[in-house]
């Protein structure tokens, strides 16, 4: 707020710090330390009343039964029974626990124990008529008891039990704590007991009812398999005696031993029919052939007898050749070696037409023997289908006799072991700990409540300062003048300890000596301004604040007083609005003219002025009170009058009015060599105090600093940095000693 040229500083627009200011612990030990009786008042106060609400309250017993969930079930005998749960999904724990904290369960267990007698748990023990359920308001609260539960008394004590219970799973393991809270430690461990057994009873009971319902359902679905096992066996044993079949083995290996038989034949005599044909085509056309040409026919020279034939004639015919060298055709010789030659030729020509015609014999007997094995294979296909038929319908018929006898045997034995297993009274869980009944009451906890409440409160009371610490904006300190708003402090004013009835005593507090903590401040003041410009001192010096009652008048009257000391000083009063100085001062207003009368030309300075002695200041006082103050401040007379006061004094001292509620003080300090402001310690808002000096800032006033008036020294040693309390405290000790 204000910037320094030389030994004077003027307003300029606030800034913030631009470096970063290190953590102050100590200012935060001072705030707890100046309201640590109010925090220790706080916490005492609301751990008193916890601790009477603590030993007001019922004390409230807890018991706890531990259940073990068996992971897997234990097979007493090798047989499966029919309630089988998979125990080893993760899901199956989650069940039972839900199962341990159902409604019916907590049925079962208050009718038990016939809770409905108790007046712990009756439903109409909360009394009658409107009750703020503030548990409603809770977003995971239990749900409250509706209309229809608080007209029905069993419903109620259900209700209250549920609220009672609480299953707790152990975390990681496959143990579960059910615990039962109730005023009576014995009726809590009964309770945890007789629902952790209702529990396992309950797994029992549906064990035994299933398995019931199961062999009632197998009996009578046995009947029925068995009806149907004799209608199948009966269906197959009526095809077996329809079709002369025993088995399927026997209805199928004849047909086809017959079929390949036939197939292995058909291909030999397709072989020997092809050989057959090929010699039946080369003596097929024997009769238009000659002798010599059938000589060259394969089939023909293949016969031995052909063979013979033809050597026997080929034997004749050489003969006949020699013969003819020797004889002629008309020798007997001769006529008998041709009549041999001829009668070879016709052997061999009948043998020739012999062979042709075994050749032709043995192709027709071969093609005829084709046909008849290519019509037989035929009817032994056809057997060979009608049995696969015959045997896929038996087949099918045995299926069906052999599904429906597994079936009959599977619910047979099913059956039997169920029968086995019906009166077994195993469950999956058992109690491993049971409850008993606690010694000590579970809650409410008093060390605790009436500890944490003291805690608590502590805390709570700790930020509770804090925040009233920042919400409080004011002046109370040198570090909150320099930080907040960037002035010098000229010095701090404690507080006067004076009554309401000896407020005209003000104006001779300084002159006195009754108050020496105040008149030293005053003296520190004084000093400050005098310090300020030496070349050039401050003459004329406005007393100035931001709104009224922060004791400006006081300072300003007090501090005329110090500088009157050594200096030629005027006290004027320019607060023409409420003035002051000339009731602090029991000066009679009424016997001389004051500032109003003297800026109006209704009478002479010397007129107006109240001299005093040596060593005391001469007084001004406002006068009459004008019409318009303002326009009387910012006529040249009152520029006039300054300036010849300026040669008779050597301080003039203006007492102004506040500067937010009028611009008289503004007026007055633009014809001022400086401002002194005066600020009131933990009263006034920064916020007050930076309007005042921005609107000064406006017209280029010259502050010197700020004054902290009416301190309190006891709050000053824990607000100060600097140790005024503690110096003032002292110093005001020493002087009442002397």
């Amino acid at each position: 707020m204000a910037r320094s040229h030389g030994n004077e500083f003027t307003l300029q627009a606030p800034q913030y710090w631009d470096e970063d200011q290190p953590l102050d612990l100590r200012h935060y030990w001072n705030v707890i330390d100046r309201k640590k009786w109010a925090i220790l008042g706080l916490a005492l106060a609301v751990t008193l009343l916890a601790a009477l609400t603590a030993f007001a309250m019922t004390p409230v017993y807890r018991a706890s039964a531990t259940v073990l969930i068996e992971s897997r079930e234990a097979n007493v005998v090798s047989i499966d029974e029919v309630y089988g749960l998979d125990t080893q999904a993760q899901q199956y724990y989650a069940t039972q626990f839900e199962i341990l904290d159902s409604r019916p369960l907590a049925e079962d267990v208050v009718a038990k124990l016939d809770l409905s007698s108790d007046p712990e748990f009756a439903a109409d023990k909360r009394g009658k008529g409107f009750t703020l359920n503030w548990r409603a308001w809770l977003p995971f609260a239990r749900p409250v008891l509706s209309t229809t539960t608080q007209t029905d008394p069993l419903q109620g004590v259900i209700a209250n039990y549920v609220r009672h219970l609480a299953i707790e799973p152990v975390r990681n393991t496959q143990l579960v704590r059910v615990n039962f809270e109730s005023a009576t430690p014995a009726l809590a461990a009964r309770a945890a007991n007789a629902h952790a057994q209702a529990y396992i009873d309950s797994l029992r009971n549906d064990r035994v009812a299933v398995t019931g319902s199961a062999g009632t359902w197998l009996a009578e679905r046995l009947g029925e398999l068995e009806q149907t096992l004799r209608e199948s066996e009966q269906r197959l044993q009526a095809f077996r005696e329809q079709e002369q079949v025993i088995d399927a083995e026997g209805l199928q290996s004849l047909p086809v031993r017959e079929v390949n038989d036939l197939t292995s034949r058909l291909v030999d005599v397709r072989r020997k029919l092809s050989q057959a044909e090929i010699a039946y085509r080369q003596v097929a056309n024997l009769e238009d052939t000659s002798l010599a040409d059938r000589q060259g026919i394969p089939a023909i020279l293949e016969d031995q007898v052909v063979r013979s034939f033809q050597q026997a004639e080929a034997a004749a015919r050489q003969k006949v050749a020699e013969l003819e060298k020797r004889y002629g055709p008309k020798h007997p010789k001769m006529i008998a070696a041709q009549s041999e030659l001829a009668e070879a030729t016709r052997n061999l020509a009948a043998q020739h037409n012999s062979v042709a015609t075994a050749i032709r014999n043995e192709y027709e007997a071969a093609k005829a023997e084709e046909a008849a094995l290519v019509r037989a294979l035929a009817t032994a296909r056809q057997q060979y289908q009608t049995s696969g038929r015959k045997e896929s319908e038996l087949n099918e018929l045995q299926r069906e006799v052999d599904t429906n006898r597994k079936l009959y045997e599977l619910f047979y034995n099913r059956i039997g072991e169920t029968s086995a297993t019906g009166d077994l009274q195993s469950a999956p869980a058992r109690i491993i700990a049971p409850a008993v009944v606690p010694a000590t009451p579970a809650r409410p906890n008093k060390t605790r409540i009436v500890g944490l409440a003291f805690v608590l409160t502590l805390i709570a009371g700790i930020m509770l300062a804090f925040l009233l610490e920042s919400l409080n904006n004011s002046v109370r300190s040198a570090a909150d003048v320099e930080e907040k708003l960037r002035l010098p402090l000229l010095g701090m004013v404690p507080r006067l300890k004076i009554k309401r009835n000896q407020r005209g005593a003000l104006g001779s507090v300084f002159s006195n000596k009754i108050e020496p903590g105040f008149n030293e401040a005053i003296r520190s003041v004084r000093t400050s301004i005098s310090l300020d410009n030496l070349e050039h001192p401050h003459k004329v010096i406005v007393i100035a604040s931001s709104i009224g009652g922060e004791g400006k008048s006081t300072v300003a009257l007090n501090l005329a007083h110090a500088f009157a000391k050594s200096e030629r000083v005027l006290l004027l009063e320019a607060d023409m609005r409420r003035p002051s100085i000339g009731r602090a001062l029991k000066l009679p207003r009424a016997t001389r003219p004051g500032l109003s009368e003297l800026l109006a030309e209704q009478a002479t300075l010397a007129e107006c002025l109240f001299r005093g002695g040596k060593g005391q200041m001469d007084v001004l006082l406002s006068g009459s009170i004008p019409a318009d103050p303002s326009q009387l401040l910012s006529s040249r007379r009152l520029v006039n009058a300054l300036l010849v006061l300026r040669r008779r004094y050597d301080r003039i001292i203006i007492d102004s009015p506040p500067i937010l509620p009028v611009s008289d003080a503004l007026v007055l300090s633009a014809h001022a060599d400086t401002v002194i402001f005066v600020a009131k310690s933990d009263a006034t808002s920064i916020r007050q105090i930076n309007q005042a000096l921005d609107l000064l800032l406006r017209v280029n006033a010259r502050v010197t600093g700020v004054v902290v008036n009416q301190l309190d020294v006891r709050k000053a040693a824990k607000y100060s940095d600097y140790g005024y309390g503690g110096y003032y405290e002292s110093y005001e000790s020493l002087a009442e000693a002397s």
